[in-house]
C-alpha cells in the first residue's frame, strides 16, 4: 500500500497580500477540485473551479464569457476552458518546458500550488511555485464595472533562488474558450456548430481583438447579422506575438517558432499572449488581459481610441478595479 507520509499539508490562514487581507489555502492541489465564487458591485457573475476552469459573464447566462456550465464539467476543463499557461527556460543546460497548474505533468517537478481569495471576495490568486526551476507564477481575477473581466499575470525568480544568470524565458499565456457576444446559450452543447461561425480578428493596438459570430445561427433563409463581440486586449508587457486560437499551443510544446494571428475563422475563441525575454532576480515580469462582453462598434472603437495611450488606461484600471472592490 502506499504511503501518505510525504503528502502536503493542506492548510490555511489570513495573511497580508499587497497591502490586503486575503484567506491563503496552501496545497490547494491536495484537495478534490471544488468551486470557488466571485462577488461583484457590478453585474458581474464569476464561477471558478480550483483546477482553474471557470464560467463568468454579466447579468444572464446568455451573456457569458465561458461556457455556462454544471461545476463537473468546469471542473474536468482545465486543459481547454480559461487559463492557460506554457513556458520554455534556456539556460547552460539547454531547453526545460513548464507547464504551471497542469496536474498532468505533477510528476515532473517539486512545486506548490497555493490559493489566495481577498477579504471582500473580489479577488482571486492562483500561484505556483516551482523548486526545482526556481521560477513563481501566479495570476489574478478580479472585476471592473468600466472595463469588465481582469486578469493579471507575474512570472519571477524564487528570491531565495541560486540562479544568478538571467534565464531565457518563452512563454504563452491567457485564455482558451471565450465565448463571442450572440452564442445561443442552449447551443453551448453544439460547439461544433458554434465553432463554425466564430470570427476571431485583431482590430486595434495593444492586440485588441474582436470574438463575434459570422452571422447569427438560424434556419432560415434571411439575413441574421451579429453586431456585437467579445472583445479583450493587453497592457503593460508587450507581446512578441498575439494569438487568437489555440492551434499554436502544439507547435510551442514541440519547440516550434511562434507567430502572430491576425484573423482566425471557425475555430474555438482563444486570447493567448507570447513572450520572450531574460527573467532576472531584481524584476518581476507582469501583464494584464482585460476582457468584456456584448460591445457594440462604438464601444471597441473607443477602447482603441483609449489604448492609444496605454499607460494612461492602465492606472484608470487600476482604479476602477479598487473602486469596484
Amino acid at each position: 500500500m502506499g504511503s501518505n507520509q510525504n503528502k502536503p499539508r493542506v492548510d490555511g490562514a489570513f495573511i497580508e497580500l499587497n497591502g490586503e487581507q486575503y484567506y491563503q489555502i496552501r496545497n490547494m492541489d491536495q484537495m478534490p477540485a471544488f468551486f470557488i465564487s466571485l462577488v461583484s458591485s457590478s453585474d458581474h457573475w464569476f464561477y471558478i473551479s480550483s483546477s482553474g476552469s471557470l464560467s463568468a459573464g454579466r447579468i444572464r447566462p446568455e451573456l457569458a464569457l465561458f461556457p455556462y456550465k454544471s461545476d463537473d464539467y468546469i471542473h474536468e476543463s482545465a486543459e481547454n476552458t480559461g487559463s492557460k499557461t506554457l513556458v520554455r527556460i534556456s539556460n547552460q543546460d539547454g531547453m526545460t518546458y513548464w507547464e504551471p497548474f497542469n496536474t498532468q505533468h505533477d510528476h515532473r517537478y517539486n512545486v506548490t500550488r497555493n490559493l489566495y481569495k481577498n477579504a471582500t471576495g473580489n479577488k482571486l490568486i492562483f500561484e505556483e511555485t516551482n523548486h526545482d526551476l526556481g521560477l513563481v507564477f501566479h495570476y489574478e481575477w478580479s472585476t471592473s464595472d468600466r472595463f469588465g473581466f481582469v486578469r493579471t499575470s507575474t512570472i519571477r525568480l524564487i528570491p531565495s533562488n541560486s540562479v544568478t544568470k538571467p534565464l531565457h524565458i518563452e512563454l504563452i499565456d491567457g485564455l482558451q474558450n471565450l465565448l463571442p457576444s450572440g452564442t445561443p446559450a442552449q447551443l453551448n452543447n453544439l460547439s461544433a456548430l458554434c465553432d463554425a461561425y466564430k470570427w476571431n480578428e485583431q482590430v486595434g493596438p495593444n492586440g485588441l481583438t474582436s470574438f463575434s459570430m459570422y452571422a447569427q445561427l438560424s434556419d432560415r433563409a434571411e439575413p441574421a447579422e451579429s453586431l456585437r463581440c467579445t472583445s479583450a486586449y493587453y497592457l503593460g508587457e508587450t507581446p512578441a506575438a498575439v494569438l487568437v486560437s489555440s492551434e499554436q499551443i502544439r507547435p510551442f510544446r514541440q519547440g516550434g517558432a511562434i507567430h502572430n494571428e491576425a484573423l482566425k475563422r471557425g475555430v474555438r475563441c482563444a486570447y493567448l499572449l507570447y513572450y520572450s525575454f531574460e527573467l532576472t532576480a531584481d524584476k518581476a515580469y507582469s501583464w494584464t488581459i482585460v476582457t468584456d462582453i456584448d460591445q457594440t462598434q462604438a464601444q471597441v472603437a473607443a477602447t482603441a481610441h483609449q489604448l492609444a495611450n496605454p499607460s494612461e488606461t492602465l492606472a484608470l484600471l487600476t482604479a476602477s478595479v479598487a473602486k469596484d472592490g
